[in-house]
C-alpha cells in the first residue's frame, strides 16, 4: 500500500513538473521580494548610493498631479517606473514604499521569465538550478524592490526575448507581445532598447536567412506595429510637454565620453571582470569562484569539443570532395573559410578592447556585424558534412553506407522555425517528430544537424554587447552589471551541463571499487539539486545584512525640525547639498546644490534668492551670511542671518 502510494505520488509530481517547478520559483521569488520591500522599507536605506531613487518619486509626484517647480533634468529620465508608482500615489499611497512595490514585482516577473526562457533550452532542473542563481545575485538582491530601474528594465528584456524566442520558434502570434514589452523595457530604462539588435540577431544567425525573413516579416512588421502603439503615449507626453527625447541625450553623452580626448581619466576597461565576484556574491565570495570555476572549466571543455568539431568537419568535408563552399555567393576554400572564422572571433575581441578608444555606437557595430558573420560561417560548417555521417575525426571509420543511405531518407534537415515545445518522448515518436519539425530547442542533437546555435550566440551577445556598451563608459557602477547577468548565469549553467555531460561517473575507478553502483543520471541530477540547496540559503542569508544607512535618519530628523519651527515652512526658499531629498520629504522645491561654485558666489547666489536655509553634509561649509543652527549626525542646518 506504501509502495502504491508513492508510485502516486512520484507519478504525480513527474506529470505535474513543469507548474509545479513554476510555481516553487514564484514561491522563492515572491518570498524574497516581500522580504526585501520589508527590510528597505523598515531600514533607512535610500542614502548616498540611491540618490537617484529621489529623482523617480520626483517624477511620480509630478505624474500624480503634484506641482513642482526646478528639477527640468528629470524629465529626461526613463518614465515608466516613476508612472507606474504615480498610480498607487493616486490611491493614497505616497511613500517609497510604492516605488520599492513597483520595482519589487518586477524581480518577480524577471526571476520567472529567466526561468522560461532556460526551459527552452535546458532540462528542467538546469533551469530551476539557472533561475535560482540569478534570482540570488548579490548584485540583484541589493538593486532588487528598492526604487532603482536596472531590475525592471533587465525583466522586461527578459520576458520580451523570451517571448520573440517563442515566437520564431512555435507561434509567430509571440511576436504581438515581444515589441510591446521590449518597448515598455526601454521606457523602463533606455539602455533596454539593446533587444532590438538581440532579436535581430537571433533570426538572422539561422540558416536560410532568406527564407527566414520571408516566414516572418509578416508577423514580425505587426508586431512592431504594436510596439509603435505602445510607444505613443510616451512620444505624446514628451511632446505635449515639450520635453526633448531622453535617451538621444544619454546616448549622445556616453559616445562624447568615450572618445573625448580632453579627459584624463583612465578607462578601467575591465571593471566589470576583475568585481565579478562582488557581484556574484559579495558575502561569500568562495560562492562566487565556485561558479567562476564553473564557468572556466566549462569554457575550457567546451573549446576543447569545438576545436574538435571543426577539425572533424575539415577531415570530412575534405574525404567527402567537398573543398570549396560557397560563402556570400563567392567559392571559398576549405581553409579559407576557417581561416575567417578565426579573423571573426578576434574582431570579436577587439570590439571590446576598442570600446574605450571609439565610439560605443561603432564597437556595438562591429560585434553584432562579427557575431552574425560568425553564425554565416559556422552553421555552412554545421551543414557541410553529410546527413547521417557521424563526425569523428579523419582516422575514424564510416558507418555502413546502407546505414548512411536509411538514415538520409528518413532524416530532413529541421527547419528550426518548426519547432514546437512538446518534444520527443519515445525513439518510436522521434521520427515522427523530425518529419513534422516538432522537436523543441532542448531536444535537439547534432544528429539532426542542430546545434543550439542561435540561442547560444543570443546569450552570449546579449551579455557582450551589455559589457561593451557599459564598459565604454567612463563612469562605472556596480549596477550595471544586472544587464550582463542572464548571460552570464546562462553560460554558467552551460558550463555545468558540459561538465556533467562529460565524464562518466561509472569508469572512475573510486566508484569502481564501492559496493555500490553509480549511475550518470543521478549524479547529472544531484550536483544541480546540491547547488539548488547551496544558493537558495546563501540567497536568504544575505537578506541579513544591514542596508542601514544613518544619513537618512537624520535627514528626516532635519526635515520634522524645519517642518515643527517653521509652520509656514511651505512657503520657505531651501537650498540643499542633497536637494532631491529634501524636495522628497517636504513636497516642494528645494535648490539643488552640486557644488559647482565657489562658497563665495554660492553666498551671493542664495542671498540674492532669499534663501531662509541652506542644509549641508559637509562639516567644513562656511558660507557667509549663514549661520549653523541645528545638526543631525552629518546634517548641517544653515540659517540666513537677519539683518
Amino acid at each position: 500500500m506504501k509502495v502504491k502510494k508513492i508510485n502516486s505520488i512520484t507519478k504525480f509530481f513527474k506529470s505535474n513538473e513543469n507548474k509545479l517547478s513554476f510555481l516553487f520559483i514564484l514561491l522563492f521569488s515572491s518570498i524574497i521580494t516581500i522580504l526585501l520591500i520589508w527590510i528597505n522599507t523598515s531600514h533607512e536605506i535610500l542614502g548616498t548610493s540611491y540618490r537617484d531613487v529621489y529623482f523617480y518619486l520626483i517624477e511620480a509626484l509630478r505624474f500624480s498631479g503634484y506641482s513642482i517647480d526646478g528639477y527640468g533634468y528629470i524629465n529626461y529620465l526613463s518614465p515608466l517606473i516613476p508612472f507606474l508608482t504615480s498610480l498607487l500615489f493616486d490611491l493614497g499611497f505616497v511613500s517609497e514604499t510604492s516605488i520599492f512595490t513597483v520595482t519589487g514585482i518586477f524581480y518577480i516577473i524577471g526571476v520567472l521569465g529567466f526561468f522560461s526562457l532556460l526551459k527552452l533550452r535546458f532540462r528542467n532542473l538546469i533551469a530551476i538550478l539557472g533561475s535560482i542563481l540569478y534570482a540570488g545575485l548579490s548584485i540583484n538582491l541589493l538593486w532588487a524592490a528598492n526604487g532603482t530601474i536596472d531590475i525592471p528594465s533587465v525583466s522586461l528584456t527578459i520576458i520580451s526575448i523570451y517571448f520573440f524566442v517563442l515566437g520564431i520558434e512555435k507561434n509567430q502570434k509571440y511576436l504581438y507581445l515581444a515589441f510591446p514589452i521590449a518597448v515598455l523595457g526601454f521606457f523602463a530604462k533606455y539602455t533596454a532598447g539593446l533587444a532590438i539588435p538581440l532579436m535581430i540577431l537571433y533570426v538572422i544567425s539561422k540558416p536560410d536567412i532568406i527564407l527566414n525573413i520571408k516566414k516572418y516579416w509578416k508577423n514580425t512588421v505587426l508586431g512592431i506595429i504594436l510596439g509603435i502603439i505602445t510607444a505613443m503615449p510616451f512620444i505624446a507626453y514628451f511632446l505635449i510637454n515639450k520635453i526633448p527625447f531622453g535617451f538621444l541625450n544619454q546616448a549622445q553623452d556616453i559616445a562624447s565620453k568615450t572618445t573625448s580626448s580632453t579627459l584624463k581619466v583612465q578607462n578601467d576597461l575591465f571593471f566589470y571582470f576583475t568585481n565579478m565576484p562582488r557581484f556574484i556574491y559579495s558575502i561569500n565570495e568562495i560562492l562566487a569562484y565556485l561558479l567562476i570555476i564553473i564557468a572556466i572549466v566549462g569554457i575550457i571543455i567546451g573549446a576543447y569539443k569545438s576545436i574538435n568539431f571543426l577539425k572533424d568537419s575539415y577531415y570530412e568535408s575534405r574525404d567527402n570532395n567537398k573543398s570549396k563552399f560557397e560563402f556570400l555567393n563567392v567559392e571559398i576554400s576549405n581553409k579559407l573559410l576557417y581561416m575567417f572564422l578565426c579573423i571573426n572571433l578576434l574582431v570579436i575581441i577587439l570590439s571590446f578592447l576598442t570600446a574605450s578608444k571609439i565610439s560605443f555606437i561603432y564597437s556595438e557595430l562591429i560585434f553584432f556585424a562579427s557575431a552574425f558573420t560568425l553564425s554565416y560561417i559556422l552553421n555552412k560548417i554545421i551543414f557541410m558534412v553529410p546527413d547521417g555521417i557521424n563526425v569523428k575525426g579523419k582516422d575514424s571509420k564510416r558507418r555502413d553506407s546502407t546505414e548512411i543511405d536509411s538514415k538520409r531518407r528518413d532524416s530532413k534537415r529541421i527547419d528550426s522555425t518548426e519547432i514546437d515545445s512538446k518534444g520527443i518522448d519515445s525513439n518510436n515518436n522521434a521520427l515522427k517528430d523530425i518529419n513534422t519539425g516538432n522537436i523543441p530547442l532542448k531536444e535537439m542533437s547534432s544528429d539532426y544537424k542542430y546545434d543550439k546555435l542561435s540561442f547560444d550566440l543570443l546569450m552570449f551577445a546579449w551579455f557582450f554587447s551589455y559589457l561593451i556598451f557599459f564598459s565604454a563608459h567612463l563612469v562605472k557602477a556596480d549596477r550595471y552589471f544586472t544587464t550582463m547577468a542572464p548571460g552570464f548565469i546562462f553560460f554558467v549553467i552551460l558550463a555545468l551541463e558540459l561538465i556533467l555531460n562529460s565524464f562518466n561517473f561509472k569508469n572512475y575507478s573510486l566508484f569502481k571499487k564501492s559496493h555500490f553502483s553509480i549511475n550518470n543520471g543521478i549524479i547529472k541530477n544531484l550536483v544541480p539539486i546540491v547547488l539548488i540547496a547551496l544558493f537558495l540559503i546563501s540567497s536568504f542569508s544575505y537578506l541579513d545584512m544591514n542596508k542601514n544607512d544613518p544619513l537618512v535618519h537624520n535627514e528626516r530628523e532635519a526635515v520634522e525640525w524645519i517642518k515643527i519651527n517653521n509652520p509656514d515652512y511651505q512657503n520657505l526658499v531651501i537650498w540643499a547639498e542633497r536637494g532631491p531629498i529634501f524636495t522628497w520629504y517636504l513636497k516642494q522645491e528645494v535648490f539643488y546644490v552640486n557644488w559647482k561654485y565657489a562658497p563665495n558666489k554660492l553666498s551671493e547666489m542664495m542671498i540674492a534668492n532669499k534663501t531662509d536655509y541652506f542644509i549641508s553634509i559637509s562639516n567644513k561649509t562656511y558660507i557667509n551670511g549663514f549661520s549653523p543652527v541645528k545638526k543631525f549626525g552629518d546634517v548641517i542646518i544653515y540659517q540666513r542671518n537677519i539683518q
